[in-house]
């Protein structure tokens, strides 16, 4: 048990005034043997235990009344979980600073268990009853979409717990959360205002796509935080889901395709269910779905390849003029609402160019062929072939994928290319970096850097990749790529902050990806050449891993793109008009909510990122391991509870009171005596 004020408790003390009294009582008389009343006290031997008994009761029911009185006074909640007992209590029940971090996550919008709310309504209600309860004095708000913006400040102060209800920023959202980036800001924020006793909130269903349990900046803000020791305290409340079946859909491919005298959009995506456990034996081959194409809503049929979920190539008709549009495509309410839409945009495919930049002739060729030759026959496909000298006459506005094999561009004679590329990476293109035939460790871009070419003695495999996203990712029909098959024979060494997407049996990363605002920038340690490795041999991975580059270079050049929500400038989204979505949304928040939007004459669709449809959550023990030397209170809202998190129970131990009062003046009521027997009417006479 916990109190709201706890300094009560240093009267507990006075709850032995009674017995107190009692001794000093006891011992302010002398006894003295006097005849009489011995033979009295003889006489009422019999009545002296029951006597004894009522005296006790009585100093019981007395000291009972002043220890619940002061108990009372105290303000006792009926949740241990948020003062840790009686020694969390000395502590005090809340603390002067509250920050909240609010996860708005789409997973956050299903169904709560036992209650008509989500699990994002729920929580945010819990915890703004609970500080009101528990008095919070500053309170202040870090939601998931504000610190996805990059504010310069994303805390937001409060006045009062009950503004939590009404914010537009504890509402839903279509982007994922960044839980370690949420963290940093709350320490951020304890820093710069150099706040004392501070309580932090998390509200979040600890999805592990949305808490990254190995990224690494966990250990850096363990090691941050444990600074603060007990003056920072960590609260995660998790509020359990519902066990109605949920279901969701993605559209992974889109193409606008003309067969004969026919235009047709062909849709490829998946259909998941949370049901399914992971089998997808019971799926049935057909499902219904609601198409929206261009404001004409029809019913579609949607065929299920082999009962795995996952649909190719749905063929959706079109007017033969018809060159560009949009839409979406649903499914009826279930368990989560948030994931049963998807948006989409169509338009002409723009030509794919590759720029191969080398001064290895074999490394160029297979560069060239990799990309030159494309899955789908309708789209043109390019590939040109530069040496370094010749980078300045590139045309960046027409190129979607930049492969380079060259010493990096660096030193003030580069410093216009690295602007260009900087640019072009802005613009959403797409960069490989290939070692050089002689690599610099003291070149960097892009905080990155070769170290000179190891020879390995045995040629070592691929151990560890990240099979789930990226260029390595599984294929539409979920079949992970052969990447643990290659071979490497050399390596030249990375360096830099990086996020690695392929190691080596002997942990070093071969391929890796540098985190940029937009674009993407890849590393890899190796080149395809036979010496160095069997990517050429080997070519399945390379050839996916250039063409899913191309794809994504090449979208920032059509006059359509697809985007995850949080992923766009808000303050560039917020000037944008919605064609499609929700019309209840915020201009503000356009970047993290799902729909379509118009930039001039660009079609953009945002749609929720393809890890907000993993179930992976963490478990306690590794929630354990990333609060580890930090002091963290988990509160576990199961099916029902759908009160606050804490209750005050002064009331029960004053009514407590008044009982044990009641009882102590019945037991001091004085005890009737026998009445003596009258003398007969018709007495004997002397």
């Amino acid at each position: 048990m916990s109190f709201l004020q706890p300094w009560m408790l240093l009267a507990l003390p006075i709850a032995l005034l009674p017995i107190i009294i009692h001794l000093i009582n006891q011992r302010r008389y002398q006894t003295t043997q006097w005849a009489a009343m011995m033979f009295l006290l003889a006489a009422n031997r019999m009545n002296r235990g029951y006597a004894r008994i009522r005296q006790w009761a009585i100093l019981a029911l007395r000291t009972l009344v002043l220890l619940a009185l002061i108990i009372a006074i105290g303000r006792p909640l009926a949740s241990g979980s948020l003062g840790g007992g009686l020694v969390g209590s000395l502590s005090g029940g809340s603390s002067a600073n509250t920050i909240v971090l609010l996860d708005r996550s789409p997973s956050m919008n299903a169904n709560a268990a036992g209650d008509s709310r989500t699990k994002l309504e729920a929580g945010v209600a819990q915890i703004a009853e609970t500080l009101q309860t528990l008095g919070a004095g500053r309170v202040l708000l870090i939601d998931s979409n504000t610190v996805a913006a990059a504010e310069s400040s994303p805390a937001r102060e409060l006045a009062s717990p009950e503004e939590l209800l009404d914010l537009p920023q504890t509402g839903p959202s279509d982007a994922s959360a960044d839980i370690p980036a949420m963290m940093l800001a709350a320490l951020d924020t304890i820093q710069a205002n150099s706040m004392g006793q501070t309580d932090v909130w998390i509200c979040s269903d600890a999805r592990e796509h949305d808490w990254q349990s190995r990224d690494g900046r966990w250990p850096t803000l363990r090691e941050a935080l444990a600074q603060f020791g007990r003056r920072v305290r960590f609260r995660l409340l998790t509020v359990a889901g519902t066990d109605q079946p949920n279901r969701s859909i993605r559209i992974d491919d889109i193409a606008l395709r003309t067969e004969g005298d026919e235009r047709v959009l062909t849709l490829s995506g998946k259909l998941q269910s949370d049901s399914e456990d992971g089998d997808t034996s019971n799926t049935p081959a057909t499902t219904s779905i609601r198409m929206d194409l261009d404001g004409a809503e029809s019913i579609v049929e949607l065929p299920l390849d082999s009962g795995s979920g996952e649909f190719t190539d749905l063929r959706v008709p079109l007017d033969r003029e018809q060159e560009r549009g949009l839409g979406h495509v649903s499914l009826p309410a279930d368990g989560n609402n948030a994931d049963n839409t998807y948006y989409f945009v169509f338009d002409q495919p723009p030509p794919r160019k590759t720029v191969v930049v080398s001064t290895n002739e074999d490394v160029a060729n297979v560069l060239r062929l990799a990309a030159e030759i494309t899955p789908d026959p309708n789209i043109d496909a390019s590939a040109e072939v530069l040496l370094p000298a010749e980078v300045p006459s590139i045309a960046w506005d027409e190129t979607a994928l930049l492969l380079w094999q060259a010493p990096l561009p660096t030193g003030a004679s580069n410093a216009e290319l690295r602007k260009r590329l900087e640019s072009f990476l802005d613009r959403g293109g797409r960069v490989i970096f290939f070692p050089p035939a002689n690599p610099d460790p003291k070149a960097e871009l892009f905080g990155v850097s070769y170290s000179a070419w190891t020879d390995l003695k045995d040629d070592v495999s691929i151990a560890t990749w990240r099979g789930e996203a990226d260029l390595l990712g599984k294929t539409l029909a979920g079949a992970s790529l052969p990447v643990g098959k290659l071979k490497v024979h050399r390596l030249a060494a990375l360096s830099g902050e990086t996020t690695p997407l392929a190691k080596l049996s002997n942990d070093e990363p071969v391929l890796v990806r540098v985190p940029t605002p937009r674009g993407g920038v890849y590393f890899c340690g190796t080149t395809p050449t036979g010496k160095d490795s069997t990517l050429s041999s080997d070519g399945v991975v390379l050839y996916v891993m250039i063409q899913r580059a191309l794809v994504d270079g090449a979208a920032s050049l059509a006059n359509t793109g697809r985007l995850d929500a949080g992923t766009v400038d808000a303050e560039l989204a917020a000037n944008w008009k919605r064609l499609q979505g929700p019309d209840n949304s915020l201009s503000t928040e356009h970047a993290f909510t799902a729909g379509v939007y118009a930039d001039g004459d660009r079609f953009n669709a945002i749609n929720r990122s393809a890890g907000e449809d993993a179930t992976d959550t963490l478990q306690d023990s590794q929630i354990d391991d990333l609060f580890q030397g930090l002091v963290l209170e988990r509160v576990n809202q199961t099916a029902g509870e759908s009160n606050s998190l804490v209750d005050e129970v002064w009331r029960a131990f004053l009514i407590l009171m008044l009982i044990a009062m009641i009882g102590e003046a019945i037991l001091c009521l004085p005890r009737q005596s026998a009445q003596p027997a009258s003398p007969s009417v018709g007495g004997a006479t002397a």
